[in-house]
C-alpha cells in the first residue's frame, strides 16, 4: 500500500490506515518484491489515467525510466493500449526492449529531443533541466506531467488546497504553464496519493504481465534507516530500498 498522506509513517513499525486504502499484494510475489509496487504502481496509473488523461494508440515517453518508476510505469503504460517510448541508461537497455517498448534511447548515445517529435504524452522524471526538451517534443495539444519539476495551478485546483497554497503554487508553476501555453501544450504536476482501488488495478496488472521490479539487493534494518536514505540520496542502488522492520 501507499500510506495517506495524513498518516504519514512509512519508518513506524505499525500503522493505522482506513481500509479503503489498502489491497492484497499480487499473488504469488514475496513481501520484499510486492512492498516495492504500490508507490511506483499508483503514480503511475495515477498519472497516466488521471493527469494525462491518456487514450489507448497513442504515444508516451518517459524520460529517465530506467529506474525503479519506469519497471513499472512502462507495463502499466502498454498494459493501457500506449506505445511507450523511454529514455534511460545502456545497462537497462536490453531489459526494456524485452517488454516491448516502441524504442528505448540511451541517453549517452542519443538526445531525444533531437530525434523525437509530435509526442501526446510525456511523464518527465527528471525535473527542471529537462522541462524545455520535454516540451519540444509534444504536439500542439500534448500533456506534460513532471513528478519533480514543481506545482502549478491546476495541481492547487485539482488537490482543493487553501486559497493560500494555490497562490503559492500558481506562482510557482506560471512559468512552466506559460511556457507550455505559448506552445499550445499543457503542464501538469502530481503527487501520488493513497487509493485502495486503483492500486487493485495496478496488482492486476502486475499479475496478468508478470512485472517483477527490481530490488536492491541490500535489505536494511530499522536501526540503519540512516544509511539507507543515504544510499536513495547518492542514487547508488540498483533497485528500490527496502527496510525491513
Amino acid at each position: 500500500m501507499r500510506l495517506p498522506l495524513d498518516r504519514i509513517g512509512a519508518f513506524a513499525e505499525y500503522v493505522t490506515v482506513d481500509y479503503e486504502a489498502v489491497a492484497k499484494m499480487p499473488h504469488g510475489y514475496d513481501f520484499v518484491t510486492a512492498t516495492a509496487i504500490p508507490l511506483a504502481g499508483l503514480t503511475a496509473y495515477q498519472g497516466i489515467v488521471e493527469e494525462l488523461e491518456a487514450t489507448s494508440g497513442k504515444t508516451l515517453l518517459i524520460t529517465g525510466a530506467s529506474g525503479s518508476f519506469g519497471q513499472i510505469a512502462v507495463p502499466v503504460a502498454m498494459a493501457m493500449g500506449l506505445r511507450v517510448i523511454v529514455t534511460g541508461n545502456t545497462r537497462s537497455k536490453e531489459k526494456f526492449l524485452k517488454m516491448g517498448v516502441a524504442r528505448y534511447i540511451d541517453y549517452k548515445e542519443e538526445n531525444y529531443w533531437e530525434i523525437l517529435s509530435d509526442i501526446d504524452y510525456v511523464i518527465d522524471t527528471l525535473g527542471t533541466g529537462e522541462f524545455e526538451h520535454e516540451l519540444s517534443v509534444l504536439k500542439k495539444g500534448g500533456r506534460l506531467l513532471s513528478l519533480r519539476t514543481g506545482p502549478n495551478r491546476m495541481f492547487a485546483i485539482r488537490n482543493g488546497v487553501s486559497w493560500f497554497k494555490r497562490m503559492l503554487f500558481t506562482m510557482a508553476g506560471k512559468k512552466y504553464d506559460s511556457a507550455a501555453g505559448e506552445q499550445g501544450k499543457e503542464y501538469r504536476f502530481m503527487f501520488v496519493r493513497s487509493d485502495g482501488e486503483q492500486l487493485k488495478r495496478v496488482t492486476e496488472i502486475v499479475e496478468k504481465y508478470k512485472i517483477m521490479p527490481e530490488v536492491d539487493s541490500r535489505i536494511f534494518s530499522l536501526s540503519q534507516i540512516n544509511d539507507a536514505l543515504m544510499v536513495v540520496a547518492q542514487g547508488k542502488m540498483n533497485g528500490k530500498i527496502i527496510i525491513r522492520m
